[in-house]
């Protein structure tokens, strides 16, 4: 009888304590869920606050569109051949500062491969020059890519592609000598160098067919 009420007692604590061992995986499932959902509420709040930012906005006034569109099509130039294109490009070289001289080889513009590209509504001819090469100052190179990338002297021109790198220069300058025997006459070249920019660029021309 003694050893039935032991057994007995036992089985109750360990009923308790499985029990407690149950409540408590409850307990912590629940906390786990818990704190998923209060992750995906934020998640769902910051998309919330995003998309009530862009619905805020005003929509674009139509006549400003149409205005838009237009001065993109007036502002797309009328190439036939890939001499007018290399042309604009030479030009908008030259205007910042970049010797186009032939013989300088500061400027390498290859022919382009022309092709037609659908944009929107409208079908473009398209002007591609891969591996344009250009060189000079650096102010002036960058000048030259940021007239490009921002469409300052052409609007329908896009960068695709560029790589800019430092290069050392060799040049030349002239110096008096200052030894005693040298005559007014006398002079010298000092040979030094400099460091100039060099980038290859990848441009798009969109003109009209």
């Amino acid at each position: 009888m003694e050893a039935i009420k032991n057994l007995l007692i036992r089985f109750r604590q360990s009923g308790v304590l499985l029990f407690i061992g149950f409540l408590l995986i409850i307990y912590i499932a629940f906390g786990f869920v818990y704190f998923q959902q209060g992750l995906k509420q934020k998640d769902l709040e910051e998309q919330v606050a995003q998309i009530s930012g862009i619905v805020a906005k005003p929509l674009a006034d139509k006549e400003k569109l149409q205005a838009d569109y237009a001065e993109v099509n007036s502002a797309l130039a009328s190439v036939t051949d890939s001499s007018e294109a290399i042309a604009i490009i030479v030009g908008i070289a030259e205007q910042n500062g970049i010797d186009v001289a032939p013989d300088s080889d500061k400027l390498i513009v290859p022919s382009a491969a022309v092709s037609q590209k659908k944009v929107g509504g409208g079908t473009y001819q398209v002007f591609s020059f891969k591996n344009i090469s250009v060189q000079g100052s650096y102010d002036s190179v960058m000048a030259f890519i940021s007239d490009l990338d921002l469409g300052e002297t052409q609007q329908t021109m896009v960068l695709t592609r560029i790589t800019i790198n430092q290069v050392e220069v060799k040049v030349e300058g002239e110096e008096a000598t200052e030894s005693e025997e040298a005559t007014e006459d006398e002079e010298e070249v000092e040979i030094g160098t400099r460091i100039e920019a060099k980038a290859t660029l990848d441009v798009d021309l969109y003109t009209k067919l």
